[in-house]
């Protein structure tokens, strides 16, 4: 919807998207998205019980999404304290093998996830030089776990080389 209103240059879908991620009823709110926010800035996004494939697609259409809204004025990287970060350093560091808290969650199904779900787990997805360089590079915000995963699958290459099913072609990448 945002790519939509900024190519047709109406402002009506843009800001629809825009507030949607603000303030929206569903899991397009950035507050359904990042379930909770732990100490130690981890911020367990609501696919976390799920499996890590869902998960990393969370951080990759986060990074588009927001690198587009900032393109246009609006920083939705920073929004609630960097909150997308907060869901980019849970996942980086679960998916290089360490432990995260967790908390139940329940949702719009009622699918319950009762723990992080190491379906997955290890996700490579091209999107991870966007998010430290914004971060890190821009903004000087310390993402310790983001710029090891941007490390780790540096450089990035684009759709389909990362397998054969929708986790290959589901995000643009070349973002190193």
């Amino acid at each position: 919807m945002m790519a939509i209103g900024i190519l047709s240059d109406d402002v009506n879908i843009y800001n629809e998207a825009l507030n949607y991620f603000k303030t929206g009823v569903g899991n397009g709110n950035i507050e359904q998205t990042v379930y909770t926010v732990f100490p130690g800035y981890l911020g367990q996004g609501q696919e976390e019980g799920r499996d890590q494939g869902h998960s990393g697609l969370e951080v990759s259409l986060l990074g588009v999404f927001c690198s587009m809204a900032y393109n246009q004025g609006d920083d939705m990287f920073g929004y609630e304290n960097n909150r997308v970060l907060s869901l980019c350093e849970y996942f980086a560091k679960y998916n290089l093998y360490n432990d995260v808290p967790f908390l139940f969650f329940d949702d719009c199904n009622n699918d319950q996830q009762w723990g992080v779900s190491s379906a997955s787990q290890g996700d490579t997805r091209p999107a991870w030089d966007l998010i430290y360089n914004h971060y890190v590079n821009l903004k000087g915000i310390a993402a310790p776990w983001s710029q090891q995963y941007a490390a780790l699958m540096r450089p990035e290459g684009g759709g389909g080389n990362y397998g054969g099913n929708s986790g290959g072609f589901d995000q643009l990448g070349f973002t190193t």
